[in-house]
């Protein structure tokens, strides 16, 4: 087993130890009474995507060496593009993201594998991404959004596409975050990655400001003393 199998062996999400708070993989944030489906339709559901297989790299090289492996590469900075369901995010110049969207994760685990190795091309440098990935989708994404960040999404929400678009890099209840609008089979998706050491903080606030948002009690204001 290759030091990637055996990271990939122990990802799990930074959600884990929440207790009734934490999501299992895939599955949206516990709302009682509710299915995801139900959320979606009347407000927002969000859902932890942190378990899908990732990798990041960087430097001069990168670009030549994803295309040689046959992903699909954005031209641009700030763009990302998927094909075959392997997500790849250009993050300025030289620096990418690479995730699988499926189960299907041999090509990305290769890729992976051999950036880790010897074989892995000079000017070519691999990125750590243990990022708390989530997505949010629903009726009022944009009102939460409008509550949450300074970016307006709304031009975003309305023409989304499914093979490549923008990459908005921007901050989330004071949360830096990368952010990804992707039109799905149900509707327009936005997928977030963000630093794990947020994760508590992050999914705990959103919970509660979706919870008032359809309705419910207001989040109490977090204490910063």
């Amino acid at each position: 087993m290759s030091a990637a199998d055996v990271v990939a062996s122990l990802r799990r999400s930074a959600l884990h130890g929440l207790g009734d708070a934490s999501p299992t993989h895939g599955q949206a944030a516990p709302r009682p009474q509710a299915s995801d489906g139900d959320r979606a339709a009347s407000g927002v559901a969000m859902t932890d995507r942190s378990s899908r297989r990732r990798f990041g790299v960087k430097g001069p090289q990168a670009e030549s060496w994803l295309a040689e492996l046959g992903f699909v590469v954005p031209s641009a900075a700030n763009r990302w593009a998927v094909s075959a369901d392997v997500l790849v995010g250009r993050l300025g110049t030289s620096e990418f993201l690479v995730e699988s969207l499926t189960e299907d994760v041999e090509r990305v685990a290769a890729a992976d594998a051999q950036l880790g190795s010897a074989l892995r091309p000079s000017s070519v440098y691999p990125v750590g991404r243990q990022d708390l990935v989530v997505s949010l989708h629903g009726r009022q994404l944009n009102e939460l959004l409008r509550q949450i960040c300074g970016v307006d999404f709304a031009p975003y929400l309305l023409e989304p596409t499914s093979g490549s678009g923008p990459l908005v890099m921007t901050s989330m209840i004071g949360v830096g975050v990368l952010a990804i609008p992707r039109q799905q089979s149900g509707g327009v998706e936005l997928t977030l990655w963000l630093d794990p050491s947020f994760a508590h903080y992050f999914w705990t606030t959103l919970t509660g400001l979706i919870s008032a948002l359809e309705g419910g009690e207001p989040p109490e204001k977090p204490n910063h003393t």
